[in-house]
């Protein structure tokens, strides 16, 4: 193992408190860090969620899991006053006819969600009335079983493209990445990393940035078989989005009773 262990930091992207609920920091040009455009309605399940707190408002990622229930972070909702959420789009900013927006205050966060250690980093927002399914508006499958070493999965997010850029993507993006185990994780993270946690690291340094994070993690996606979440993102390194090192997700497996007991699933 190396010698040298990097911080686990979960950093959230504060919006300006001067400006309007809807008023989306952007950027046409940015990324999830290396990852690419999605295609308008590629990925209906995610969500835009605006986050108010007695602090402040910042930006998290969500996934649509039923009509009811939006799953996240647990960071993203600690605190949490008011939840903006915008669905169907995958523009944070401009018009979009397809584009749903509603307000929630009712949100449960996992009992041992540990924000020190950001273990089990997952919790649930509920809608205050169930969202209508269309073309741009559908749940996501949940997973059968753990992530495989070496598994293709895809990271999804608005966050940031770069440590040096502090804008969010107006454009979804989303990163091909490969799971690693725990203990190569370990390489980066020592015993920072536990066991209802997964890494997963692209070429080089793409990867999860600041304002992916409760955003979703799923397995490669084809045409011929419905996307699942194996991951929420929860963290990314220390030393910057734009290291090697990998960025860090929630097990969603690993929690199946707990979202089915919440839920009434």
């Amino acid at each position: 193992m190396s010698s040298t262990v990097n911080v686990l930091l979960v950093i959230l992207y504060f919006l300006d408190a001067t400006k309007g609920a809807s008023a989306w920091p952007t950027d046409n040009e940015g990324r999830i860090v290396g990852g690419n455009d999605t295609i308008v309605g590629m990925f209906p399940y995610v969500a835009a969620i605006n986050v108010q707190t007695p602090e402040g408002r910042f930006f998290c990622g969500g996934t649509l899991y039923n009509q009811d229930w939006i799953l996240t972070s647990g960071h993203c909702a600690l605190n949490a006053a008011l939840f903006t959420i915008h669905l169907g789009s995958d523009l944070l900013e401009g018009e979009d006819l397809n584009r749903v927006s509603l307000a929630t205050s009712e949100y449960i966060i996992h009992p041992e969600f540990n924000p020190d250690t950001i273990e089990h980093d997952i919790a649930l927002i509920k809608l205050r009335m169930p969202i209508k399914y269309t073309d741009y508006i559908k749940p996501i499958n949940l997973p059968f079983r753990w992530v495989n070493p070496g598994e293709l999965l895809v990271s999804i997010g608005w966050g940031q493209t770069s440590d040096s850029d502090p804008q969010l993507s107006n454009k979804l993006q989303h990163v091909f990445l490969t799971a690693l185990t725990n203990e190569d994780c370990k390489e980066s993270f020592g015993n920072q990393i536990a066991e209802h946690m997964v890494c997963a690291a692209g070429n080089y340094n793409e990867g999860a940035c600041i304002g992916d994070t409760g955003g979703p993690l799923i397995d490669y996606v084809s045409m011929w078989r419905a996307p699942r979440l194996f991951g929420i993102t929860s963290f990314i390194s220390g030393n910057g989005c734009e290291s090697t090192d990998p960025s860090g997700y929630t097990r969603v497996y690993d929690y199946m009773d707990w979202i089915k007991n919440v839920t009434n699933t």
